[in-house]
């Protein structure tokens, strides 16, 4: 019974994984990739930064903060490529960490199910 609980539990994960991986591959897909200029630089937590980026977006000037810490700050005026949702602009991911995080998704998911299955097939003997 306990191998069947840890085959479900891998399979809970590689789940979560793998709708991480989908919304991932969906702003890859329809997102739209703008330039945008770092305008302030926060320390969230001790050795965590987060962006302010200022991008225009149908003529009208955006300014968000990133939803991920950072443990290197960006410089101020730098400028980034970012991927957005154009129905819900506040949300970005910067361009170099979609391809990096669909590719941990989906290592994740890989792992999991592998894991599940050792599980699995162990608790059905």
């Amino acid at each position: 019974m306990k191998d069947i609980i840890w085959g479900v539990i891998g399979l809970i994960i590689a789940s979560v994984g793998a709708v991480y991986m989908m919304k991932q591959l969906r702003l890859k897909k329809h997102g739209r990739v703008i330039l945008a200029e770092v305008v302030k630089v926060t320390e969230k937590k001790k050795n965590t930064y987060v962006h302010t980026m200022r991008f225009e977006l149908d003529g009208k000037t955006i300014e968000e903060d990133d939803r991920t810490g950072y443990s290197q700050p960006f410089k101020e005026g730098e400028t980034k490529l970012i991927v957005l949702d154009p129905e819900k602009p506040e949300i970005f991911e910067f361009e170099e960490d979609v391809k990096r995080n669909i590719t941990m998704a989906a290592a994740l998911v890989a792992v999991a199910l592998v894991f599940s299955i050792r599980w699995l097939i162990m608790g059905l003997k």
